[in-house]
């Protein structure tokens, strides 16, 4: 009896060919023009903590403009216990300022 390989995922395909989740994150956000990362790279991003999201409160006047849509990023830390110390949060503030 032969069994058949369950299909894989369109996130599977793209973690497999990933590079061990390199993706293309990095020419993604050298791209000035684009304002967003490649739509792999977006899945990838997740297995580091990471997401990319619209700016929702700026998204129907942007599409009244005929403008594209403004891209945010959210990273998601682990702080053990809940409490950061300060060189901690200074470094979490200016990675929110990059």
């Amino acid at each position: 009896m032969s069994t058949t390989p369950p299909q894989l995922s369109e996130v599977e395909h793209v973690k497999t060919a990933s590079r061990y989740l390199r993706g293309t994150i990095a020419e993604s956000l050298n791209n000035r023009l684009a304002g967003a990362l490649n739509p792999d790279d977006t899945h990838i991003i997740k297995f580091h903590g990471s997401y990319q999201q619209t700016d929702r409160d700026r998204d129907s006047e942007r599409k009244r403009q005929k403008l594209e849509p403004l891209f945010s990023f959210m990273i998601r830390v682990r702080v053990p216990g809940g409490v950061a110390t300060a060189p901690q949060w200074q470094r979490m503030d200016a990675l929110a300022d990059a």
